[in-house]
């Protein structure tokens, strides 16, 4: 075999070892990556208590595991979680039985500090520091202080946490359980003394700083959700600000427009009010030149009156003088007729007066003044 084939086999031999080499690689690559942190069980939070790590066991042992690839039990439990402390309801399934059976360690923890028959998913959360939604079951797990001091009403999701977890100071202020034990032993050996079980862990060094670190880690975490919820307060106050201005406008511009509207009205009642004025001033003013153009036609009726009264007038005085001649002449006839009588009488008188004496006649003269001689 000449040497340049045999330097391209073994060129090929080298290529193929590098991609086989590549190819476990990503195999291995990919395998960690899928149980990192466990796969996704249906219907359950992935920091639900029952999926906390054994140490016993590796993560593809985990309970979380033997659900995620038993999908018809965790479909049952994801349904009701206190199925699994049920015997008669695990005999139904001999796989699971099995299971446990197979990792008695996971078994004790689900008895123990893993129990749980709280709901399977909830719907009680907040935001961390990095503005991403936890559940209720991710803050017990990463800031059991935070989910004490702040939210209370999220233990009823599992009854044994209080008090597995630790206990409220005097100032009703919640610590985790090695706080106890650092600050009182006694107390804790006294009132707690399940917790003594971890106090190996707790008296490591290591295990120590690690706590120190996690506690201040809480803390730090503490005093950025305080910053958070002040500052998610002031915005909601700005934002309450802002609609109260903004619905202070708009009650002023609805206010602008009912005066505009007002306005309006008035200004189209006080046209009206001219139309009709003007109207009616029109109205008289035909009434009057009615009236005036009337007022010739009664003087000339009343002059036609006049005149037809006059002729009638002059038609009843030759009547009237007509008539009255006759009268006229009886009384020229009735006074003649006295006349005559008087006659006699006053021939009478006369001579009376002659025959009385001078005398009488004289001082009658003188008496009356006004008979003459």
């Amino acid at each position: 075999m000449s040497r340049s084939r045999i330097k391209q086999t073994k060129a090929i031999a080298w290529f193929g070892a590098v991609l086989f080499a590549l190819a476990i690689a990503t195999s291995a690559a990919a395998q960690v990556t899928v149980q990192f942190g466990g796969p996704q069980v249906p219907g359950f939070s992935n920091y639900y208590p029952w999926f906390n790590d054994v140490p016993q066991y590796q993560p593809d042992q985990s309970f979380r595991w033997f659900l995620a690839n038993h999908p018809n039990v965790a479909r049952e439990l994801a349904r009701n979680p206190g199925l699994l402390y049920n015997a008669n309801w695990r005999r139904q399934h001999p796989q699971l039985e099995q299971y446990l059976a197979n990792h008695p360690y996971v078994w004790q923890a689900l008895n123990n500090e893993y129990w749980s028959t709280g709901p399977a998913e909830t719907q009680w959360g907040d935001y961390d520091d990095q503005h991403q939604w936890r559940d209720a079951y991710w803050w017990h797990q990463n800031n059991p202080d935070w989910f004490y001091n702040n939210h209370p009403d999220w233990i009823s999701l599992n009854s044994r946490w209080p008090d597995r977890d630790g206990a409220y100071d005097q100032q009703h202020v919640w610590r985790y359980k090695q706080w106890w034990y650092n600050k009182d032993p006694n107390w804790v050996k006294t009132n707690h003394p399940d917790w003594l079980r971890q106090r190996q862990n707790w008296t490591n060094q290591a295990t120590q700083q690690q706590n120190q670190q996690r506690e201040a880690a809480r803390e730090q975490q503490q005093r950025n959700l305080q910053q958070q919820q002040a500052a998610h307060e002031r915005d909601q106050q700005n934002q309450q600000q802002d609609q109260q201005r903004q619905a202070a406008r708009e009650q002023q511009q609805r206010n602008l427009q009912q005066q505009q509207a007002a306005h309006e009205r008035d200004q189209q009642n006080q046209q009206q009010d001219q139309q009709r004025q003007a109207a009616r001033e029109q109205q008289q003013r035909n009434l009057q030149q009615q009236q005036a153009a009337h007022e010739p036609d009664q003087q000339n009726q009343q002059q036609n009156q006049q005149r037809q009264a006059a002729r009638e007038q002059q038609q009843r005085n030759p009547k009237q003088q007509q008539a009255a001649q006759p009268q006229d002449q009886r009384n020229q006839q009735q006074q003649a007729v006295r006349e005559q009588k008087q006659k006699p009488e006053q021939a009478t008188t006369r001579q009376e007066h002659q025959q009385q004496p001078q005398g009488q006649q004289q001082g009658k003269q003188h008496g009356n003044g006004t008979d003459k001689p």
